[in-house]
């Protein structure tokens, strides 16, 4: 069974589905099941692991290309990789091309025939997208309440597969005193005072950044400090005015980093918040609770499901409803081994890779071997 992962953002972007891909390949490729092969938008060589050209979504040109067809960076990025993954597939010769990048799918849909190659197309629905989903043969869905929606929309059930998305969960450390310290100076981040972290696109949209500065805001003084992480475009220049004029330059900091630094700041805080109303899965939570931490997040049906008893779910709507739950998780109680280990533990029980690795398996056995018939274009 010969499986090609297709995320042009690995290696150029990092959101959840790009940090997805690369953990899903490294976590699967060595199954006995299988073959598989990364294609990729930029990074060294690797075994197995190929880069398709395409011009990247963060770069100039692809923002100037977008503005000239009307349509945005990222579908840039994902139509000038046609030509590489087509010469990919070609040579890979896969039974499923497993991707996300649902611009870049419907043109492998269009075009497959001409191809020649007999391959499955597996959407996975990290985004999400909703329902008809007509120009992919299945459908990977994250979390129960996309895949319930789907059937409802009228969806055949044998067309899509829930299968949550996998993570590497490292051992869970607690560090010494000192060493905490060490790590909170390293980054600049203040030695005495609670620290509450936000992982996410730094603006209004979404993730809703200005909503945690004005609840954080709501606090009592002395306040934890707010540290937000994330992408920064023209966007966010409201968000660092907004951090600054009610937090202060000594209770805020807004930063950008490469992902493999993000886990530092897991280590170094308190306490995790994200205040965006809805998600496609939120990977951000599981790396939060496998650190530790105490996660606040909305109560949505895929946060409630994604976070289960290992954290909190609150109206993050309603203003001063997460700042009513912050001084609990952010207590003393919260911060203990025993505390700490039980989230660690939700999240390796339910999504490490060791755990979710036959369940994807059998879902691309599943779609390698389809119902009689050709494939349709």
């Amino acid at each position: 069974m010969r499986i090609l992962y297709v995320c042009t953002g690995v290696g150029i972007y990092n959101r959840g589905i790009e940090s997805f891909f690369r953990e899903a390949f490294d976590g699967l490729k060595h199954s006995a099941d299988s073959t598989s092969r990364l294609v990729k938008g930029a990074g060294g060589s690797a075994e197995n692991e190929r880069c398709a050209f395409c011009i990247p979504r963060t770069g100039k040109v692809a923002r100037l290309l977008g503005k000239l067809l009307g349509r945005n960076a990222y579908v840039i990025e994902q139509l000038t990789s046609l030509p590489s993954v087509i010469g990919q597939i070609r040579k890979f010769s896969p039974h499923i091309v497993f991707y996300s990048d649902a611009n870049l799918g419907f043109q492998l849909y269009r075009w497959r025939a001409r191809i020649g190659i007999p391959f499955r197309l597996l959407f996975s629905n990290g985004g999400p997208c909703r329902p008809p989903f007509r120009r992919t043969d299945y459908v990977h869905q994250v979390a129960p309440y996309y895949l319930d929606e789907a059937l409802r929309a009228g969806e055949s059930r044998d067309k899509h597969f829930m299968v949550p998305y996998g993570i590497t969960v490292p051992d869970l450390s607690v560090s010494a005193v000192d060493a905490r310290r060490a790590r909170r100076e390293r980054l600049k981040l203040p030695l005495n005072r609670r620290v509450v972290l936000s992982v996410g696109w730094i603006s209004r949209q979404h993730k809703r950044m200005d909503y945690v500065i004005e609840e954080v805001a709501r606090l009592p003084e002395p306040r934890p400090f707010l540290q937000l992480l994330g992408a920064m475009d023209t966007s966010s220049e409201e968000i660092l005015e907004l951090g600054n004029r009610l937090l202060g330059r000594h209770g805020f900091s807004a930063r950008s980093v490469p992902y493999g630094h993000v886990f530092d700041y897991y280590k170094a805080a308190d306490c995790f918040v994200l205040a965006s109303l809805q998600e496609g899965f939120g990977r951000v939570y599981l790396e939060a609770l496998m650190h530790g931490l105490p996660v606040i997040a909305n109560r949505h049906p895929v946060m409630r499901y994604v976070i289960d008893d290992a954290g909190t779910t609150a109206d993050l709507s309603a203003p001063g409803d997460l700042a009513s739950h912050l001084p609990e998780a952010l207590g003393a109680e919260q911060q203990t081994y025993a505390a700490r280990w039980k989230r660690w533990r939700s999240i390796r029980d339910r999504f490490s890779w060791e755990v979710l690795s036959p369940q994807y398996l059998e879902m691309f056995k599943q779609c390698a071997q389809p119902k009689q018939g050709s494939v349709s274009n």
